[in-house]
């Protein structure tokens, strides 16, 4: 039997009795569902589904982060190529090994000295230094030349480690750790200390010079 059939309801005492011609009447259709077709016109287009919409977004969305995510790497990685050739301390060992024996060098010779010949420190120094740094250690050492016979002070400054954190032509900046053992002749007394240093050099006359000197004090 087809869904759509419906049988007759039994006819209630209140209500007439009618005769129907089962054999004659015409099928009953089912219901068709509503639509809307315009009488005139092109077909109207119809929403589309909310959830199709979030989805479209979400692969939108995601498209452009995947996009993002591959440019800042490469961005990134262009950065640290562009400063390692800037900074040939990363990529030329030897150029590097240059710098920093010659400006441990200059910082033991130029930080150590005695009391018996505090000339000859600083004579030695000028030829290590260049522009501001001449004054600057100038200024300094003259308080040492003020004192240290008075006091009988014998200095000697050890360079104990020292790095060049930056190499960029004929400029380099180099950190360096001293040790520094303060005797005072004719007695038993001896002091150390520890500092640090960093330290601006250009190449200059065929070697590495002292250009700036940053004590952190």
């Amino acid at each position: 039997m087809p869904h759509w059939y419906q049988p007759a309801q039994p006819a209630t005492a209140e209500a007439d009795t009618v005769q129907v011609d089962t054999a004659h009447a015409d099928p009953v259709l089912p219901d068709a569902p509503d639509t809307c077709v315009p009488a005139e016109g092109p077909p109207v287009a119809t929403a589309r589904p909310r959830h199709t919409l979030a989805l479209l977004i979400l692969g939108a969305v995601t498209v452009l982060l995947g996009g993002f995510g591959i440019w800042a790497a490469m961005h990134a990685s262009t950065l640290r190529t562009q400063a390692a050739q800037e900074n040939t301390a990363v990529i030329e060992p030897a150029a590097t090994t240059a710098v920093r024996d010659q400006i441990d060098s200059a910082v033991q010779t130029i930080f150590s000295y005695n009391y018996a010949n505090t000339g000859a420190t600083r004579k030695a120094a000028q030829r290590l230094l260049t522009g501001a740094a001449i004054q600057q250690y100038n200024s300094l050492f003259a308080l040492v030349q003020r004192d240290a016979p008075a006091e009988k002070l014998v200095v000697t400054t050890t360079v104990t480690n020292s790095g060049v954190e930056l190499l960029n032509g004929n400029q380099a900046r180099v950190l360096i750790f001293v040790n520094q053992q303060d005797t005072r002749a004719g007695t038993s007394q001896t002091t150390y200390g520890g500092a640090m240093l960093a330290v601006t050099a250009i190449h200059e006359a065929g070697r590495w010079k002292i250009e700036n000197i940053d004590t952190f004090s």
